[in-house]
């Protein structure tokens, strides 16, 4: 005999499927495990923990609030909020998370009015549009970053959370192997005098020394490709049908690019730039210990082979980074990247003793170029740097000036050209003869359509804030 809580479980991933079938495949990626002592749903991305007492409480209080639960954790998922490698601060993280997917949900909810399970209440819905008003941006990282930058953001966001909580996050904390044990072993408790597992086979609890309470990174970062893959499909169902799903289906798919934008390292990134040059320096590939050791025996302190005294790395000599001023991009920000670009670059020795650096800013025409010919001196521009533009966007003046350096024997190739801005302008119409990477700063993780020839990548404002404590 089915249990109270299994059934209304059931009925609540019932509920969600009829309304939205397009989501029968991601409600599958989930496994369901009866948790003692879990007050709220929580989830790790491959299964969800719920307290049987605490759902039968809250479904007798509000008989939709199952169902709400269910999408709202799985938006978590399809969002790729729980696989967040690096944030700040994980509270106000969690809180954003809620509010972007409490977002999507009113738009839903707007879509399907029948559907008596997402209905939101007027205090939800104010609380969103002030919410909405003052960020401008509904993602996660849009909510975050406003409230990083603006305190009176943050006031809101604090004040108003509370309306938002639906789901427990700590198992989204903890990637170390031990952190994770510790988690599910003080959660998974089985109730008193109750089996491990229960006559229907749902597993209650986890001991200890259950090799399956060892959840390495390997299988996190296997969850969150499925939820990539799976994201993927349901925006293309989404795009391909939306006359069937609505206008605000629309934009829930437009939101799936938060978990289809792949974060980048960064410093392997820029070492992708170095040229191969000859440097002084000893080529441990080419010597041979052997005999400069006998030589050494026969002739006392004298080396039979001397070592090669050079060897081939890859090497950055001239270097173009540009600015785009045309947007919102701020000095914080502006200053954090260009530290980073500059540290990582020094740091793994990959611009040679003699540089040239030509540093750009550019809206729809050239505003100010510094040329570097000393990394210290690069070091010392970059915390006066003072942001000049703001008009439209247009990236071709930086290739036309770059071009026209080369052909007057100004500068020789580059080695890369670094853009970093945060919309959309007109491309060259043709590739340059040296490598091109976009580095996109947009909080809402869409990058922008670009050529083939050009490497692209993204980072969030938190993203590059955090690259001065790597």
């Amino acid at each position: 005999m089915i249990r109270q809580a299994d059934q209304i479980w059931l009925l609540a991933k019932e509920e969600v499927l009829l309304a939205y079938h397009f989501l029968v495949n991601a409600t599958g990626h989930f496994s369901f495990v009866w948790a003692k002592g879990a007050e709220r749903p929580l989830t790790d991305g491959q299964t969800i923990y719920m307290d049987e007492e605490a759902l039968i409480r809250d479904f007798a209080k509000d008989q939709d609030w199952p169902a709400h639960a269910l999408l709202h954790m799985l938006l978590h998922c399809m969002f790729g909020h729980p696989f967040r490698r690096k944030v700040q601060e994980s509270d106000l993280w969690d809180k954003s998370c809620d509010i972007a997917v409490e977002k999507v949900i009113r738009d839903l909810a707007r879509e399907r009015e029948e559907q008596s399970f997402l209905s939101v209440s007027d205090e939800v819905i104010e609380a969103l549009f002030r919410i909405e008003n003052r960020t401008g941006i509904m993602t996660a990282e849009g909510i975050y970053n406003a409230c990083i930058e603006d305190p009176r953001i943050r006031e809101d966001v604090e004040r108003l959370s509370p309306l938002f909580f639906m789901d427990d996050h700590s198992l989204w904390r903890n990637r170390d192997v031990q952190g994770r044990r510790k988690v599910k072993r003080g959660l998974l408790l089985p109730a008193s005098g109750e089996d491990e597992t229960d006559t229907e086979g749902t597993e209650t609890g986890i001991a200890d020394d259950d090799p399956e309470t060892m959840i390495d990174e390997r299988a996190f970062a296997k969850t969150e490709e499925a939820w990539r893959t799976e994201a993927r499909r349901v925006q293309m169902e989404l795009d391909n049908f939306q006359n069937r799903f609505g206008s605000r289906a629309g934009r829930f798919a437009d939101q799936l690019g938060t978990i289809l934008w792949e974060e980048i390292d960064y410093g392997e990134f820029l070492r992708n730039f170095g040229a191969c040059q000859e440097t002084l320096k000893i080529s441990d590939d080419a010597f041979d210990i052997a005999y400069y050791k006998y030589g050494l025996e026969i002739y006392g302190n004298i080396p039979l082979i001397e070592p090669l005294e050079f060897s081939e790395e890859k090497r950055i000599r001239t270097f173009v980074i540009a600015i785009d001023t045309s947007g919102s991009v701020q000095g914080e920000i502006v200053q954090s990247f260009l530290q980073k670009t500059v540290d990582v670059l020094r740091s793994t020795g990959s611009f040679t003793r003699m540089v040239d650096i030509l540093l750009i800013q550019c809206d729809a025409e050239i505003q100010t170029m510094d040329r570097i010919t000393d990394m210290d001196q690069l070091e010392d521009l970059i915390p006066g740097l003072v942001l000049r533009g703001f008009g439209g966007t247009d990236f071709r003046p930086v290739f036309d000036f770059v071009d026209r350096q080369i052909q007057e024997g100004k500068m020789q190739i580059p080695d890369g050209l670094l853009y970093f801005t945060d919309g959309v302008g007109a491309y060259p119409d043709r590739a340059p003869e040296y490598k091109t990477a976009f580095i996109f700063n947009r909080d809402d993780h869409i990058s922008p359509n670009v050529p083939s020839w050009a490497i692209r990548a993204v980072l969030s404002s938190d993203s590059i804030r955090m690259l001065k404590q790597e």
